[in-house]
């Protein structure tokens, strides 16, 4: 009697959770995940006959499954607290943040980023002064025992294959208080010895200035979602002062977009956006006021957002190139480097994957 009243108790519960499901009006974005969920499309005989309905549907029931964030909050709470996993989906939580694990280094990975920075450098870049600079991640400063990118042979691979350029070691510049504890990127108002190193490098006046603090809370960065836990959420700090208000903007991708700080984007789905309004293809930033009359080239991933707005004063035109999204045979129909200093700057997860470069 018991084992059947189990078993009716257990088909109910399926019924209710089928029936949900069918009545749940389907999500388009899960700010959790910071990710557009799958979609039901319709019904196509063709696609049901060769199995890609099938394949579809299984993606589509996974991201539409109701109660789908408590499921995933009750499977991080079991990986890390009973059977004390160090990671849920390469995602590990300490005391000090999120971390997403980037591991093993991808040799062939830096290689490729090499051979392609040397195709730029070789078809556009012989009349300017080329720097690079590699941002680790926030993993390189963790004391925990956790896999990390053995950077030293990172460095010793990059530069072996690049020619006639500065390297500008960062690393020391950084500590784990100067990264979000819930996102991978640093934090804008911890820059002062990152542009200290850069102006030592390259030989830039870094203009002093007072800068007003803006405060954005509760910043859920990118890992807070994927951790799937009730961690405690960051405060998002941008600075400004006249020159970067006055500073003109312009987004090649998004025209109506003028200002360094897109405010709106504080309310979407990644708050990280409020700086230059998120990722572009291309965006330059204009600064009558500057001390001198001289450009700035930052082949760049989302790092340099934050960073850009702080060499404002220094540059009176800074390019912000992201090849993510722009093929480089393109790169001279929309950007004059003759006479430019060149910044080449990317995060070790850009050098780690960088066939993700166009």
């Amino acid at each position: 009697m018991k084992n059947k009243i189990i078993s009716i108790t257990f088909m109910i519960f399926l019924i209710s959770i089928s029936i949900l499901n069918i009545i749940s009006p389907a999500l388009e974005v899960s700010f959790a995940e910071r990710r557009h969920l799958k979609q039901f499309d319709d019904f196509d005989f063709k696609n049901f006959l060769s199995g890609q309905f099938i394949e579809d549907f299984d993606e589509v029931a996974l991201d539409q499954f109701i109660f789908r964030d408590r499921f995933r909050n009750l499977k991080a709470i079991l990986e890390f607290e009973i059977f004390n996993k160090m990671d849920n989906n390469n995602i590990v939580v300490t005391d000090d943040g999120v971390f997403k694990i980037e591991y093993p280094l991808n040799e062939k990975s830096v290689e490729h980023l090499s051979d392609y920075i040397n195709e730029i450098c070789n078809e556009y870049l012989k009349n300017s002064n080329i720097y690079i600079s590699i941002i680790p991640d926030k993993n390189y400063y963790l004391k925990e025992d956790i896999l990390k990118i053995d950077y030293e042979r990172l460095e010793e691979l990059l530069m072996s294959g690049l020619k006639d350029m500065t390297y500008i070691d960062i690393k020391e510049a950084l500590s784990l208080k100067d990264y979000y504890l819930t996102d991978p990127h640093w934090k804008q108002e911890n820059l002062s010895e990152v542009i200290e190193r850069l102006s030592d490098a390259m030989d830039f006046e870094i203009v002093v200035e007072d800068y007003v603090k803006k405060v954005f809370f509760p910043f859920y960065g990118a890992y807070y979602g994927q951790s799937a836990l009730n961690v405690v959420p960051d405060t998002l700090t941008y600075l400004y002062n006249e020159n970067i208000l006055n500073a003109i903007v312009k987004n090649y991708e998004d025209p109506d977009h003028i200002k360094v700080y897109d405010e709106l984007k504080l309310d979407d789905m990644d708050s990280y956006d409020v700086f230059l309004s998120g990722s572009s293809p291309l965006i330059t930033i204009e600064n009558s006021s500057a001390k001198r009359d001289h450009e700035l080239i930052i082949f760049r991933d989302s790092f340099s957002s934050s960073l850009a707005p702080l060499l404002v004063e220094s540059y009176s035109k800074i390019t912000l190139v992201d090849l993510r999204y722009m093929p480089k045979d393109l790169l001279n129909e929309y950007v004059d480097f003759d006479d430019k200093d060149v910044l080449f700057m990317y995060s070790t997860s850009v050098v780690n994957n960088s066939n993700i470069l166009k």
